[in-house]
């Protein structure tokens, strides 16, 4: 018994080549398919990285106005030391009429956080994505500094109520100066980190629309009034 395979209505020849033509077309198809994705892909990259870099460039403006009060903070460290050395058991000592405190200033991070939480941070260059990880890392540590640092200033802002300051509180108010000034310069010192890695990686410092509160750099002998007048803060020095 022979088995009779129909041919095609145009010929074997005609057949393969109607099947290669579709086959040709599913492997086009699939291969735009996966350049869209590719390009798709490679624009969230580019999204992702633009707003992760201008937030640390809004960073880099906050460390820029930080890094603008050092001198002032490192002087009055050294004036306050000063008072705290001349003081004896129970002996008088010149009140300050004003210590002040340096600024406080908050490093933005929800940008990072959400492009994290999405997925698209992935996306980045590995090299840079780390590199953008690390000055995070460094700026919650620099927040961590400056909130202890304002508990450091709160303590020191007590010699402008003191009279009389004996050897057990100047030894006191000593420890907190110390911790204040390796507050100042580890602030300082990373500041500086950063803005080598910034530079690494073409990133520029963006305007600080934050107010610059110059607390620390008015002299030691201006009264509170004159302080709150010339503060940026409506509600006046804390």
């Amino acid at each position: 018994m022979h088995v009779h395979l129909p041919k095609p209505l145009h010929g074997w020849r005609a057949f393969v080549g109607e099947v290669g033509i579709i086959v040709l077309g599913v492997l086009i198809a699939l291969g735009a398919e996966q350049l869209v994705e590719k390009a798709h892909r490679q624009q969230e990259s580019i999204q992702a990285e633009r707003v992760i870099r201008n937030e640390i460039g809004l960073n880099l403006g906050r460390l820029q106005s930080r890094r603008g009060i050092y001198g002032c903070v490192r002087g009055r460290i050294d004036e306050i030391q000063k008072l705290l050395d001349g003081a004896g058991s129970d002996a008088a000592f010149v009140t300050p009429s004003w210590i002040g405190r340096p600024q406080y200033w908050s490093f933005l991070n929800s940008r990072w956080d959400a492009e994290s939480q999405a997925g698209r941070a992935a996306l980045v260059d590995p090299g840079r994505l780390s590199q953008y990880g690390v000055m995070y890392n460094r700026m919650q540590n620099l927040l961590n500094e400056m909130d202890a640092e304002q508990t450091d200033w709160a303590k020191l802002r007590t010699l402008e109520h003191l009279q009389r300051l004996d050897a057990a509180g100047a030894l006191q108010l000593n420890f907190t100066l110390e911790d204040a000034r390796y507050r100042n310069w580890r602030l300082a010192l990373v500041t500086d980190q950063l803005f080598a890695m910034a530079k690494r990686l073409s990133l520029d410092a963006l305007p600080n629309t934050t107010p610059s509160d110059r607390s620390t750099c008015l002299p030691i002998t201006t009264t509170r009034a004159r302080a709150d007048q010339v503060s940026v803060w409506p509600i006046g020095e804390p």
